[in-house]
């Protein structure tokens, strides 16, 4: 038996991907399904909207913003048991999202991570970055990469 880390952000391409590699690996694993939380970023309000001075940020209104994404993505992983027709073990954690599925990755000593990827071009993951390419760059195991399209067909047919 095989650890798989399911990787999620959460949406509908994500779990569709799990879905998928599910079906490619069969259901007789050990999964963890895995939501990252992005750190959250709140600045206080500026003294003028030209204000030049450094941004002061709100800590404590950050950890709190964190701790609800963090309840509702638990809430959210419960579901996906379900949904997804097997047991899992839920973790979500706050970080970067490419770093932190890597460092769990590496900590957990998974054997596989399954991850979704919107398809984007290179310009997208230029601009933006992408989570599933940082995966596939630096997980310390095998990485099942699941392209999906948000208008493609659905994964069981």
């Amino acid at each position: 038996m095989s650890t798989v880390l399911l990787a999620t952000d959460g949406s509908d391409l994500a779990t569709a991907a799990m879905t998928r590699g599910i079906q490619l690996l069969g259901r007789d694993h050990r999964f963890i399904a895995l939501h990252v939380v992005p750190p959250a970023y709140v600045p206080a309000a500026a003294v003028t909207p030209m204000d030049t001075h450094p941004t002061i940020v709100d800590p404590e209104l950050e950890r709190q913003i964190e701790r609800e994404e963090q309840v509702e993505s638990s809430h959210e992983l419960a579901q996906l048991s379900d949904l997804l027709e097997v047991p899992l073990e839920p973790r979500v954690e706050v970080g970067d999202p490419g770093q932190t599925i890597c460092t769990l990755a590496a900590e957990l000593q998974v054997d596989l991570v399954v991850i979704g990827s919107h398809g984007h071009g290179w310009l997208q993951r230029v601009l933006m970055g992408s989570v599933s390419h940082h995966v596939l760059q630096h997980a310390p195991c095998p990485v099942l990469m699941v392209r999906l399209e948000a208008t493609g067909p659905s994964p069981a047919g």
